[in-house]
């Protein structure tokens, strides 16, 4: 391999095959990086770029001066361009002529994560927005309305999702139709799609999709860590999330179909109450082993070890 030739793979590389969502921070010198794809194959990005999240259909990236340009399909302004035309199927629409997305006056971005058909952006200002499909209320606007469709609903005129008074993200994970954030406060509070218990709420009701269910309204999600212990970073599924605690224990709950909730069997955990807190039991590792960061995949999650070494259920 060249010197000036650095490899990115990203972590979950089963996406690479389903098409399933990834959020993926990219470190690249002046010599640029390369996305490596399951058959081996590469593409150069620019050395610029500094995140990359691809969802079902599309891609987003944040730039070096905090504008975001993403490209892929966009039937339902998941794209963020104002439109409902896909971008990126003709050369013509790459480099310079790919419009940056708007997301308002002076707003630059600090992170993305794509979903199905949704996108948010983690802005300089620790809001959060939201675009793209707004059904089960996985935009966190308080309606099922898509945003993005239109240039008129981006920029200023795309609000920040309410996280509650004073409340503010740290980071963001985006699944099949829904959201999760992790809060300056170290608390996590998720919306969207609940059909399966991903929101960790102890029911299967949407949230986000109408009015007065976000900010203070929207429960944090119990994890019953430990004292002293707080969620480092969370992850997002089709139907499923886990979280990743500042000790290295991690707990997961939705849909445990095929076992990817890892917790040794296929029921669901989040749908019914009594479920979360010191009931949602942490997932084993092995002996002595902790995690230092995690990803979940449609159907799977994946987690790197403090050894060096990735295990993966599902």
């Amino acid at each position: 391999m060249s010197a000036r030739r650095h490899t990115i793979i990203a972590f979950t590389t089963i996406i690479a095959l389903t098409g399933m969502f990834s959020v993926r921070r990219v470190v690249a010198d002046s010599s640029g990086a390369s996305v490596t794809r399951a058959d081996g194959s590469s593409t150069q990005i620019s050395a610029l770029t500094r995140w990359l999240a691809t969802g079902e259909q599309h891609t987003c990236v944040v730039l070096d001066d905090g504008t975001l340009k993403c490209f892929g399909s966009n039937s339902v302004g998941q794209i963020g361009s104002g439109g409902m035309v896909a971008l990126g199927d003709s050369a013509a629409e790459m480099g310079d002529a790919l419009v940056a997305v708007r997301l308002g006056t002076g707003r630059t971005v600090r992170a993305v994560s794509a979903g199905a058909l949704h996108t948010c952006a983690l802005l300089d200002d620790a809001s959060v927005k939201c675009f793209g499909e707004g059904a089960k209320g996985r935009l966190g606007s308080g309606a099922e309305d898509d945003l993005g469709r239109s240039s008129a609903s981006m920029g200023d005129a795309l609000l920040p999702v309410d996280l509650g008074a004073g409340r503010t993200a740290l980071s963001l994970a985006t699944g099949g139709a829904h959201t999760c954030a992790v809060l300056d406060n170290a608390s996590v509070k998720c919306w969207g799609d609940n059909g399966d218990g991903q929101l960790g709420l102890g029911d299967t009701a949407a949230r986000g999709d109408a009015a007065g269910e976000m900010g203070d309204a929207l429960a944090t999600v119990d994890l019953g860590w430990p004292s002293g212990v707080t969620t480092r970073a969370i992850a997002a599924g089709d139907v499923h999330t886990c979280a990743l605690s500042s000790a290295g224990s991690i707990k997961c709950w939705g849909s445990g179909a095929n076992g990817r909730l890892g917790s040794g069997d296929e029921d669901s955990r989040g749908d019914e109450p009594g479920e979360m807190g010191a009931s949602l039991a942490v997932v084993s590792l092995g002996t002595g082993r902790r995690a230092v960061a995690l990803t979940a995949g449609g159907q799977h999650t994946c987690a790197l070890l403090d050894n060096a070494a990735v295990v993966c259920w599902g």
